[in-house]
């Protein structure tokens, strides 16, 4: 009776340690959360801290995909005169594809994804034509001085990047349809604004946002970052892919250590 009563008092023991344990582990990775979200809008910590499991996991899938995939490339990070991406493919190789011309450029790695969102969108009657895609330094910095001669220095820093910090030379950005506002009002403008995160695709240029992003609204301008990355937007980021970016820029190092000590446990 009493070996029994040693057992069943050890058991209790176990369970009130890994509780505490479980708890105590809880706190630490709230702890943690709370700093790396506390520059963010209180609805995207409200996302963060109230699913923070399914938010590490899915942060975990992520962060296991090629860094480069989430490299930003914007005003206040320039990807320098000598990036290019190492596997731009032809576009005019894929007949499936419809391109506004032939010498377009853009990262494999995007290739499938692409060409799924554009064979959905024709079942639906919907076609998706590539206007611009892969932009070198050199390319940009024509078309940026080009800009500010047309419109002065102002206009034109809303609406074009300087050479070494738009995402068309990272080779994941691809400009859709006549790149102007009236594409948001045109069949493929609405099919891409409600399908295109599906496939991996983005919105760099939300409207209302260009405090954040630096650019006007741009209805046609979608980043691919992937399937998992549309879905960490949509779910964590309030739909905003210039906070998850600037997130995983800035706590990358954080989240996988963190993300590393919850598995050790």
């Amino acid at each position: 009776m009493i070996e029994k009563n040693k057992i069943v008092l050890s058991f209790v023991f176990l369970l009130i340690f890994t509780a505490f344990g479980c708890t105590e582990k809880k706190a630490a990775v709230t702890a943690s959360l709370k700093e790396m979200t506390a520059s963010y809008p209180s609805p995207i910590r409200q996302h963060i801290l109230s699913d923070s499991t399914g938010f590490l996991e899915l942060m975990e899938k992520v962060l296991n995909l090629p860094p480069e995939m989430f490299v930003m490339a914007d005003k206040k990070h320039a990807l320098g005169e000598n990036f290019i991406p190492k596997d731009l493919v032809k576009l005019a190789d894929y007949p499936d594809l419809t391109l506004s011309r032939k010498t377009l450029l853009l990262r494999k790695v995007a290739l499938p994804d692409l060409r799924r969102m554009s064979h959905d969108a024709q079942k639906a009657g919907i076609t998706i034509v590539i206007s611009s895609t892969y932009r070198s330094y050199r390319y940009q910095k024509m078309l940026f001085n080009r800009e500010v001669k047309l419109y002065g220095l102002k206009t034109a820093e809303r609406e074009s990047a300087r050479p070494g910090t738009s995402q068309h030379q990272l080779g994941v950005a691809i400009d859709f349809g006549s790149i102007s506002d009236e594409y948001a009002h045109t069949p493929a403008g609405k099919w891409l604004m409600e399908n295109a995160w599906k496939y991996g695709f983005s919105l760099s240029y939300p409207s209302g946002y260009e405090w954040l992003t630096g650019y006007r609204s741009e209805v046609w301008h979608y980043r691919y970052i992937t399937p998992l990355g549309t879905e960490l937007q949509r779910k964590y980021f309030d739909n905003v892919q210039q906070y998850m970016l600037m997130f995983i820029h800035d706590n990358r190092k954080k989240l996988t250590e963190l993300i590393g000590t919850i598995k050790r446990q």
